[in-house]
């Protein structure tokens, strides 16, 4: 009986510790959240195409022309291009661990064990392309205004994010979907509990020049500093 009352206060003790890094975690991560980083004054011309960010609760994605005069990002992710020919095509970049993406198409399917090596197993990472209509007044998008500079930015950073074989094209990371228009391409970095999908998006942001925040592991610290 002594042994099995050490036991539970041992658990008791954990499980408190486990939930006390947790509430330190969301406390820090809303406070650098809400400390701004401004972004550089950007001479955007009318023929400057656009660019979004869109948001869900959790994850952020950034989007793209699929076409324009400094890339063709058909040719670089190749694998998810629809067949038929798409007016005004344009690609979402997200970056996250691999396994993650794939064993969580919904929150439905969340299981601990998966979020838990997301966070700390360190396990490969991908950048997932989706290839998808113009997002203009898609509720959670929201329009960056980027010159060709930032846009120039924005472009190499996504290329270094991914693995690129010799030829400049992507290495898929998995087979992709039968009948949709997404892939999951190899991706260099480590996934951790500081370094999220979020945290990616705004490290390209402040790569284009664009506002971000001090630190944002969540969704929401990518998008209000962008107004």
């Amino acid at each position: 009986m002594r042994a099995l009352r050490l036991l539970l206060a041992t658990v008791a003790a954990l499980a408190a510790g486990l939930l006390g890094l947790a509430v330190l975690y969301i406390a820090v991560a809303a406070a650098l959240a809400l400390v701004p980083l401004g972004g550089r004054a950007q001479q955007v011309a009318a023929s400057d195409p656009p660019a979004y960010v869109c948001a869900t609760l959790t994850h952020t994605d950034i989007v793209l022309p699929a076409r324009d005069g400094l890339v063709d990002w058909t040719a670089v992710f190749p694998d998810a291009v629809p067949v038929a020919f798409v007016p005004n095509l344009h690609v979402a970049f997200g970056w996250g661990d691999l396994t993650f993406y794939r064993e969580t198409p919904s929150w439905a399917d969340l299981r601990l064990r998966t979020a838990m090596a997301a966070l700390f197993g360190g396990g490969p990472t991908a950048l997932h392309v989706v290839y998808v209509l113009d997002p203009a007044g898609v509720p959670g998008c929201t329009r960056l205004a980027l010159d060709r500079a930032g846009r120039d930015a924005l472009i190499g950073f996504i290329r270094g994010t991914a693995a690129l074989d010799p030829a400049g094209r992507g290495i898929l990371a998995a087979p992709p979907g039968t009948g949709t228009h997404e892939a999951f391409y190899a991706a260099h970095g480590t996934y951790r509990a500081w370094r999220t999908c979020n945290v990616w998006t705004a490290e390209a942001l402040r790569a284009a020049g664009a506002p971000t925040a001090l630190w944002a592991p969540f969704s929401f610290g990518v998008m209000w500093p962008l107004g």
